[in-house]
């Protein structure tokens, strides 16, 4: 008869595995936000060369005050710029548990050049039991919008617009000649800035 049995390994494996999967769980729990970010506004439109500026909520209910002693943003455009003046002006240092802080929390600078679309980004603090500790504490998801800036009008769009005013300005003039020549100066001006003859 054939016997098969445990080997020591074995059994000394299954308490390797749970205190593995403990360890696993303590490292999830860890790494929750403690501070929880609710912006006010999750997504802001701007345009090429302007800034925009997000606000929000801080409140921290993790059971111990929570020092804020950075932030940062991934940003998915290299024609964003983030700005933390305000979290470093604003924001205060750390947060009781049970408190809360409500303000502008950082801008973000759209380039001249920046193509219109919406930009999908993550907002970061770091932080923790002192003033030592850059943890993530709580992350948030924004998104920049940038809108298409408005194209200046070209000199034969100017001239359609402004040449029904001028005749009829014109007609109520008593010189039909000179009226006839100021129209016909208009189109010729107007046929050499926008046809190049």
């Amino acid at each position: 008869m054939i016997t098969a049995q445990r080997q020591p390994t074995q059994q000394a494996s299954k308490p390797a595995i749970r205190l593995a999967i403990m360890a696993i769980l303590l490292m999830s729990i860890s790494n929750a936000d403690t501070i929880q970010i609710s912006l006010d506004s999750f997504s802001i439109a701007g345009f090429p060369g302007t800034s925009v500026t997000f606000s929000g909520t801080l409140q921290n209910s993790s059971g111990s005050e929570v020092f804020l002693n950075g932030a940062g943003a991934s940003l998915s455009y290299s024609e964003l710029t983030l700005d933390l003046s305000s979290f470093f002006t604003l924001v205060p240092l750390s947060i009781p548990d049970g408190q809360s802080y409500s303000g502008p929390l950082f801008s973000v600078a759209i380039s001249n050049v920046a193509l219109s679309g919406d930009y999908s980004n993550t907002f970061t603090i770091q932080g923790g039991a002192d003033s030592m500790t850059f943890d993530t504490v709580g992350t948030a998801d924004f998104q920049v919008n940038i809108a298409s800036s408005v194209p200046e009008p070209g000199s034969f769009q100017l001239i359609c617009l402004i040449a029904p005013l001028l005749c009829f300005v014109s007609a109520r003039s008593r010189k039909p000649i000179r009226r006839a020549k100021l129209l016909l100066a208009i189109w010729r001006s107007t046929k050499r800035d926008c046809f190049g003859f």
